[in-house]
Formats: structure tokens, C-alpha cells, sequence
């Protein structure tokens, strides 16, 4: 490909680089954000492609033969209604296990994503040998290797040739080249909801992909008022997981569990390590004076050697717990602006937001997805306080607000109501 001209009649209005990279721009408006986001995903593509060169030879045998077996499901598997649809994994498993019972579903992956497709052989299309045109054009600003990066996604989507793709952004750098190019090919794209957009990380992702899921009427009218999207191409498919609320919990050995979710605000911002641990310490010692169990969870990218090191003392989850695990164990959970203590809401656990960051964030309380919220962790041991006298929970649940996050619908059949409605849309029925 010597030039970029048969993409500006699909997006006209930005270059290539400028649309491939857009959410560097992103975090420029975010007053908090002092690292250089070009800096950062500049060393994440440095990591991932020094990692996939290393293992090369065998992540290549096993890309060519999960691609043949993408081929060999569905030629032996043509149904009239069945759609050919390639999932970009987040965590969507559940739901992408659900839909491939009644289309043809394949994975677009990215390193341990191949780990979903292996565990439950399913065919897929690779994308980790992509990050190197970005790395590249990084270093040398050349926009040949954009070019490049384009013609590669589009001959790989050329040989599946999948009638849906659904992304979890459409925001980073590959997922917009993705969704460049479906537009292109004539590939519907999807965007399923995949986090809370409020001050801390205002909404930006959701402006390519023909489609976006929602998890609630709340974030289909932000689309709609914010983007001006049009209401018909904003689906509220619901919270995309499976979830199983809780039951009425009693003191188990005299002692409620406490779990706080912690964030990596720190890989934008330094300064805010310290704020993190200092904020951790303090429950800690509230839990402590009031007589409840305290954990603390990491965040997947925090330095969990340097953060025992720092809050000598503090019980953390194990290294490879899963959340579900967590929230399982955990009777009271409190973050900042943490996706799970929504879906701990959802569970019917108290779920407590402590507003106490230097930065702006949306009262999930007021908004109906969490239990109560608080600017000071003085205000959040007066209700400690309260929790810890009480022999059961019940008096301190609230009703979770299902226009916020649907929960009441399984999301597996909503997604498959919203394709056979993309489907009477594009044949005019």
C-alpha cells in the first residue's frame, strides 16, 4: 500500500497517525496524567515485542494451525443463520463461549489471550506481531510502517473473512486499525462496554465501531448526548458477565471481611504511589481498631513486591486469586472508582466508594451502583463503625440501579437479539 487514500474517503477528517493515535490527545486533557502517554505505550510495544520475538517459532506454529482449525470449524459448519464472528477477548469469556454455541465464533488475539482460545480450542487470528509496525513508526516516525500495519490487518481479515468483529475499544492503536479496516472490507464492528467512563477516565472510546453494547440506559444516553451517536447504533446489552448475588451474610467468627480494591493511578502519575499506600494503611488501621478483617487486592499492574515492602503488615490476596474469588471472601469492599466494587453492588455486597483521590469521580451512590460513598476515611470509619456492631448486613444493602447497569437480562441472549436486529437492519426487513 504506496499511499492512505482509499482510507481518507472512510475517515476523512483525521491523518493516520492522528487517528491511530488519538488517546494520546486523551490524556493530555486529564489534569492528573503527568506521565507522557506516547512514552508509556512506547515501553508497554518495547515489552510485548521483545516477548513475542523471544518465544516467535512456537507462538507461530500454533497461530497457523488455530487459524486452520477457524477454517476447519467453519466449513464443516455452514448453517444458513450462523454468522462468522471474531471476538477481540477482554474478559468476555463467559459471554463468548455462550454466543459460539450458535455462530461461528473466533478470537482476535493479543499474547494471553491466546490462553482463552488454546483452553477452549477455538479457532483464532493473531495481532501480536502487529505492536512491531507500531513500535516502528514510534521510533521512526515513517508513516510507511502505518501503511504497513494497515495492509497486514487487512489480508489477515481478507482470509476469515468474518461477517461481525467485536472489539472491547475502539480507542488504542490496533483496535482503530481494526475497525479502519472492517469499514473498508464491509465487516460490521462492535464495541462491547468494558468499564465505567466518569471524570477520572472521560468517555472517549465508542466513536468508530458501528455498534456499541452498553451496560445501561445511563451510558446509552451519554453516547447519545455526548458523541451524538445515534440512539439506534447504542445497544444496552447489560453487564457482560454472569453474576450470582449474595446471600444474607452473618459475622463469621466474629469478624466481617473487608477487601479494598486498589488502582493503578500511579503508571500516569507517580506522586500518587504514596497517596495509594497511605490510603491503604489507614483502613488497615481502621479495620483494625474496629475489630474486622482487612485484605488488600492489587492491581494487576502494581509492583506487588515493592507494595508488601511499603505496607509491611497488610494482609494481601494471593497472587493469582481471581476476583470472582475475592468477592466471594469479601463481605465489605471499598475503592476509589474500581469496576469491581460495581460488580460488587451487583452482587448485593456492601460496596463503598472512598472519594478521597486528588482528582474528579462521578458519586456512584447518587447514580445507584454502590452502597454509600465518601470524601474522608474519618466519614468512611463513622459507617465502619456501624457495620461492625451490626450481626448481619441486611439492614446496610441497598437496591443496586438497574437503568445505571442492567442486570436483569442474561447476556448471552441479549447479544444475540442485538445481532438478529443488525441483521433485519441490513436487509431493510
Amino acid at each position: 500500500m504506496d499511499t492512505y487514500t482509499e482510507y481518507e474517503k472512510i475517515m476523512p477528517s483525521e491523518k493516520l497517525p492522528d487517528f491511530l493515535f488519538h488517546y494520546f490527545h486523551l490524556y493530555e486533557k486529564i489534569p492528573w496524567v503527568k506521565n507522557t502517554p506516547e512514552e508509556l505505550f512506547y515501553q508497554s510495544l518495547q515489552f510485548t515485542v521483545k516477548k513475542y520475538n523471544k518465544h516467535k517459532l512456537l507462538l507461530g506454529f500454533l497461530d497457523k494451525f488455530f487459524l486452520k482449525l477457524y477454517f476447519i470449524k467453519n466449513f464443516f459448519n455452514i448453517r444458513k443463520n450462523k454468522k462468522k464472528v471474531l471476538f477481540r477477548p477482554f474478559k468476555y469469556t463467559h459471554l463468548i463461549l455462550g454466543v459460539k454455541k450458535y455462530h461461528h465464533v473466533g478470537l482476535l488475539v493479543h499474547g494471553r489471550d491466546r490462553l482463552v482460545a488454546i483452553k477452549n480450542f477455538m479457532g483464532y487470528v493473531a495481532t501480536s506481531d502487529l505492536d512491531q509496525y507500531l513500535l516502528s513508526y514510534l521510533k521512526e516516525k515513517n508513516i510507511i510502517y502505518l501503511y504497513q500495519l494497515i495492509k497486514k490487518i487487512e489480508d489477515k481479515l481478507r482470509i476469515v473473512k468474518p461477517d461481525y468483529i467485536v472489539l472491547w475499544n475502539d480507542i488504542i492503536a490496533i483496535e482503530r486499525a481494526i475497525a479502519l479496516v472492517s469499514k473498508k472490507l464491509g465487516i460490521v464492528t462492535l464495541e462491547v462496554h468494558h468499564g465505567v467512563y466518569d471524570e477520572v477516565f472521560p468517555m472517549e472510546t465508542g466513536k468508530i465501531a458501528d455498534y456499541v453494547l452498553v451496560w445501561g440506559q445511563y451510558f446509552k444516553d451519554l453516547y447519545v448526548q455526548k458523541y451524538k451517536r445515534n440512539p439506534e447504533n447504542i445497544y444496552i446489552l447489560g453487564y457482560p458477565y454472569s453474576q450470582k448475588k449474595n446471600h444474607s451474610v452473618k459475622k463469621k467468627d466474629d469478624h466481617y471481611n473487608v477487601c479494598y480494591l486498589g488502582q493503578n493511578f500511579e503508571f500516569y502519575n507517580k506522586e500518587l504511589l504514596n497517596f495509594k499506600i497511605e490510603t491503604v494503611r489507614k483502613i488497615h488501621e481502621i479495620c483494625g481498631r474496629l475489630g474486622l478483617n482487612f485484605v488488600y487486592r492489587p492491581h494487576p499492574g502494581d509492583n506487588r513486591a515493592l507494595m508488601e515492602k511499603k505496607m509491611n503488615g497488610v494482609a494481601f490476596t494471593l497472587p493469582k486469586e481471581i476476583l470472582e474469588k475475592t468477592l466471594a471472601k469479601s463481605d465489605i469492599l471499598i475503592s476509589f472508582s474500581s469496576t469491581a466494587l460495581i460488580e460488587a453492588a451487583m452482587k448485593s455486597k456492601i460496596a463503598l466508594q472512598l472519594m478521597n483521590y486528588p482528582m474528579k469521580s462521578d458519586n456512584w451512590e447518587t447514580l445507584g451502583g454502590c452502597t454509600k460513598s465518601f470524601k474522608t476515611t474519618e466519614e468512611l470509619e463513622s459507617y465502619l463503625k456501624k457495620i461492625a456492631s451490626a450481626k448481619n448486613l441486611d439492614a446496610f444493602k441497598t437496591e443496586f440501579n438497574n437503568d445505571y447497569v442492567e442486570t436483569r437480562r442474561n447476556p448471552i441472549d441479549r447479544f444475540l437479539e442485538i445481532i438478529n436486529d443488525i441483521e433485519k437492519k441490513k436487509n431493510n426487513i
